[in-house]
């Protein structure tokens, strides 16, 4: 009735605007026409309305979709994620060869039957329509799958005109496509609820299986979901119940018209009712910043047709057992400042990625717990010296046998005095090159790189992935290996993974399926200088005495480990590596507040328990596979102390490898035995009687250890006259243009400094002079103490019976 009495008011406008136009033409044209000819002229604009309306929906008939987008799963298949940018509509899968069987008969039976008889309108289910819609108040359609596509294409508000378009529509598509293509496309971005589109998606996003596998109880599923997506969430108890309902109606035409046996229809209905105990919508929660970044990689990736889920690299039983580790260690530690927390594992081989934390607890607000910190850039602390270290040997600079002074270090650069202290205010005299790494020194570390130089040395950390901006050289100084170069846990790792494999270029990897070159990666490193600072790394003994044993970075089976601590305890780091596995964790605060004394090695617990989880076999003294001697390298056994071939009187010895042809050949002159007087302890000469001569060792180092031998318990150096030696003093501290200031707070009579020196050969005595006059006369290690004067004042050290003397320094000395 209603539909009728529309009919004729939509008859009587019609015939209005004729005659509303008959009348403007003739009335508006000077020259009178006849009714006849008016009657012409609306004819052609009629006409011409229609061609254009018929041009237009012909334009309009072309079969478009948005770019497909991915489902991302694990590397098992589990879901993860799906979509790679925010507010996107999801989905849009071609369907690969033959439409399968189920789906399609699924489809047709419930949307269009006729399908493959009509021309995009199906007057019998329009005739139908009609007469429901005119005598019941139960809605329906007579949409046929070419007028859904038109609509899908051209969303619009459902009316008469709308429908007539998407009639016109409809027809053009079959016309230009054909049935087959427009049912393909239909199956491409029909919706699927939860703004997913397209059947494909569909069996891969609810079932996780391709669509050519899906069974009759999950085809009618998804050909029940089209019909109000919107209402028939499957995750959700009542959406699913819709969705039910409405395939059981599917499955009972489709048992009707003989598309499938009794069996099938029970076993379907069966399946239908047992589905949604199995549907269930997991998304990982502890794996949030791990699925950002792999959506950013995949971005940054060639783009290729989308037919099936994306798999990436993530381990979720072992991101389960990261974030739990990350979650109840940062919780033990919030009460010593401990903010949050970020772990990467990785495998050494291929870069792959298989547990990512990059904070405790992701909706955290607290402590900003959406904020990545495995890709925050941060202090280094110690963590970037191994790389100075490698630089050092593959210059040439260092070898393995070098001895790096570890004792108080300053510099007078254009900013002024450079001081350098170690993290535990110790210092421990010669250190072997791979004990001063392993021992993780500062100074050491300072002094490698003021040798190697400090250009070379940044761009050489540019080339590891470890300097990401263009700020110069300069604007990091002295402090660049010890703390002042931020970098992320992501590319500390990476640069981890060159040492690791032997020099060779590495990075992170999201996903498994990334094609890999044939040949090598390029080089970054030499393998020499990798495999030796590998073997410095995972040396429990060389670590001694800064790191005891039996903690935190020792293990049962060959790994390489380095920690790192930010100036104030800011930043705690720890970065390990096996022959199969890399392990990186860094710890701090949000706000970048001060760690109550966290440092690198209370992370280097977390590291351990990470590798030792990984590492089932070794544990247990299986598979253990030591990590790998430099080639074209001899063996030596050197002295700690001097570097040297150890002699049979030294005492600590470590294994080094040379180069063929730079091994050293000469035995140990620090350790020593000389004829001693056993009366005076002063070497024996021609009046000593024999029997009173003794052979003593004795310690003999360089001069410049002076002062750390004597309050280090070596006993005061003797003189062998055999060798002449020639005399020479040189002022260590003050140095040339330093410039002190006195504290108006404190007495004056506690404001001092350290005069220091070294003198070869050793004498009983010698003087200091300040300002031309004799200031004090020492003893060894021939150290002074001078009371700070306002002005400027000129320091000198003479021997007291001979015309040896330092250079002149001068100090300056002022008030605030």
């Amino acid at each position: 009735m209603r539909i009728g009495k529309f009919l004729a008011i939509l008859i009587s406008h019609v015939n209005s605007t004729i005659l509303f136009f008959i009348g403007e033409l003739q009335r508006r044209i000077p020259k009178k026409i006849t009714a006849l000819q008016a009657r012409r002229i609306i004819f052609w604009i009629v006409v011409s309305l229609i061609a254009l309306i018929l041009l237009q929906a012909f334009l309009k008939a072309d079969l478009v979709s948005p770019p497909a987008t991915p489902i991302f799963e694990d590397r098992s298949g589990a879901f993860l994620s799906e979509g790679a940018s925010e507010y996107q509509s999801l989905g849009f899968w071609d369907i690969q060869g033959e439409i399968p069987p189920r789906i399609k008969a699924s489809v047709l039976i419930i949307e269009d039957k006729r399908f493959y008889s009509h021309m995009g309108i199906d007057y019998w289910a329009l005739g139908r329509a009609f007469v429901s819609n005119l005598f019941s108040q139960d809605r329906q359609g007579a949409s046929t799958i070419p007028m859904q596509v038109a609509r899908l294409q051209n969303p619009g508000d459902r009316n008469i005109i709308n429908k007539a378009n998407e009639m016109l529509i409809g027809f053009f598509l079959l016309l230009r496509h054909g049935h087959e293509n427009v049912l393909r496309h239909y199956m491409k971005i029909a919706p699927q609820g939860h703004q997913a589109h397209g059947f494909a998606y569909g069996a891969r996003r609810f079932f996780r299986k391709p669509l050519v596998d899906v069974n009759w109880a999950e085809a009618a599923l998804l050909a029940s979901l089209p019909k109000s997506p919107s209402t028939m969430n499957v995750f959700n108890y009542w959406g699913f119940q819709r969705a039910q309902a409405r395939a059981r109606v599917i499955l009972r035409l489709l048992f009707t018209a003989h598309k499938i046996s009794r069996e099938e229809y029970q076993i379907a209905l069966r399946q239908l009712g047992e589905m949604h105990f199995q549907l269930r919508e997991q998304r990982p929660d502890n794996a949030y910043h791990y699925i950002f970044r792999a959506i950013q990689e995949y971005r940054e990736k060639p783009k290729t047709e989308i037919t099936r889920p994306v798999r990436t690299t993530l381990d979720s039983d072992l991101q389960e057992y990261l974030s739990s580790l990350a979650a109840n260690s940062i919780m033990s530690l919030r009460q010593l400042g401990a903010g949050n927390v970020s772990m990467i594992v990785a495998k050494r081989d291929t870069g792959e990625v298989v547990g990512y934390v990059g904070s405790a607890q992701y909706f955290d607000e607290s402590f900003a717990g959406a904020i990545n910190y495995a890709a925050t850039p941060r202090s280094s602390g110690s963590t970037v010296k191994p790389f100075l270290y490698a630089l050092g040997l593959e210059s040439g600079v260092y070898n393995p046998g070098s001895i790096i002074p570890d004792l108080p270090f300053s510099i007078i650069g254009p900013n002024g005095e450079y001081s350098l202290g170690n993290f535990d205010e110790e210092y421990l005299g010669p250190m072997l090159y791979r004990r001063a790494l392993a021992n993780s020194r500062n100074i050491p570390t300072v002094r490698v790189l003021e040798q190697i130089g400090l250009d070379r040395s940044y761009d050489y950390f540019r080339e590891m992935g470890l300097v990401t901006d263009d700020k110069p050289a300069g604007y990091y100084g002295y402090g660049l290996p010890v703390g002042g170069l931020y970098v992320t846990l992501e590319d500390l790792v990476s640069a981890y993974g060159i040492l690791a494999n032997d020099g060779r270029e590495f990075h992170l990897s999201w996903f498994p399926d990334e094609k890999k070159n044939d040949t090598l990666p390029r080089r970054r490193m030499s393998e020499y200088a990798a495999r030796e600072v590998t073997l410095f790394l995972s040396d429990t003994l060389a670590r001694l005495p800064s790191f005891k044993r039996l903690e935190a970075l020792e293990f049962q089976f060959p790994v390489a480990i380095k920690t790192g601590t930010s100036q104030g305890f800011r930043d705690a780091w720890a970065i390990a590596y096996s022959d199969s596995w890399i392990v990186g964790a860094w710890m701090g605060h949000p706000e970048n507040r001060a760690m109550n004394h966290i440092s690198g090695s209370v992370v280097a617990y977390l590291v351990q328990d990470i590798m030792n989880t990984i590492h089932p076999k070794e544990r247990r003294g299986v598979d253990i596979v030591p990590f790998k001697i430099p080639e074209g390298t001899v063996p030596v056994r050197v002295c700690i102390f001097s570097g040297k071939r150890a002699g049979p009187d030294c005492s600590a010895v470590s294994i080094e490898y040379f180069p063929e042809g730079t091994e050293p050949y000469d035995l140990c002159p620090v350790h020593r035995r000389f004829a001693v007087d056993a009366r005076t302890g002063e070497l024996a000469d021609e009046h000593t009687l024999p029997r009173q001569i003794e052979s003593r060792l004795f310690t003999v180092l360089p001069p410049e250890y002076a002062s750390w031998g004597a309050t280090h318990g070596f006993a005061k150096p003797v003189v062998d006259t055999s060798e002449e030696p020639l005399a020479e003093v040189k002022l260590v501290f003050p140095m040339e243009g330093t410039r002190l200031l006195l504290d108006p707070e404190t007495p004056r009579q506690f404001q001092s400094i350290s005069l220091r020196c070294e003198v070869m050969p050793y004498v009983p005595e010698v003087i200091w002079y300040v300002d031309g006059q004799a200031y004090a006369k020492v003893g060894y290690p021939y150290e002074a103490r001078w009371t700070l004067q306002e002005g400027e004042h000129a320091f000198q050290v003479r021997f007291p019976k001979a015309n040896v003397r330092s250079n002149v320094i001068t100090v300056r000395v002022g008030s605030y």
